[in-house]
């Protein structure tokens, strides 16, 4: 079991291949998916308007993808790990493999996958694979995000 308690934060050279971290759970709501149309202008019926989402493949209404790839930054953030260490994100590869619901719990699980100590002498690259998971173990999403961190020397 991966431990989910708020986490010291890394400096690069605390980051080891293969460490395995959890973060807090969060569960999704309809008025989240709501909320996050109204922010970004994406009313797709799909994730809105549950008399037509039931009539769709998924049967009821989903997340937007790009909601559940956001939620799995917050619980990144809220793992703790990265207070005060990121200096800036260069990129997330992610591939969304399930759809999340109104209702479901989900959780990040965040592997050290990579470590590259450029630029320089107080800043290094790491890698993250995060896997979201709801609360049947369904894997949601599966991300790679590419961080640069601070050095404590």
């Amino acid at each position: 079991m991966v431990n989910v308690e708020k986490q010291a934060p890394l400096g690069f050279e605390d980051c080891r291949l293969g460490a395995q971290y959890g973060a807090p759970e969060h569960e999704v709501t309809q008025e989240e998916i709501q909320r996050f149309a109204e922010l970004t202008g994406d009313f797709n019926p799909v994730h809105v308007e549950p008399e037509f989402a039931r009539k769709t493949p998924f049967r009821g209404c989903i997340a937007h993808g790009m909601l559940v790839q956001s939620l799995a930054a917050g619980m990144m953030w809220q793992s703790g790990l990265f207070v005060g260490t990121v200096v800036a994100v260069q990129g997330v590869q992610g591939r969304f493999v399930a759809p999340v619901r109104p209702g479901d719990r989900i959780r990040a699980t965040i592997t050290v996958s990579a470590l590259d100590p450029e630029p320089g002498p107080r800043r290094g690259w790491v890698e993250w694979h995060t896997v979201v998971r709801n609360q049947r173990d369904e894997e949601c999403y599966d991300s790679t995000w590419r961080l640069l961190m601070q050095k404590r020397k």
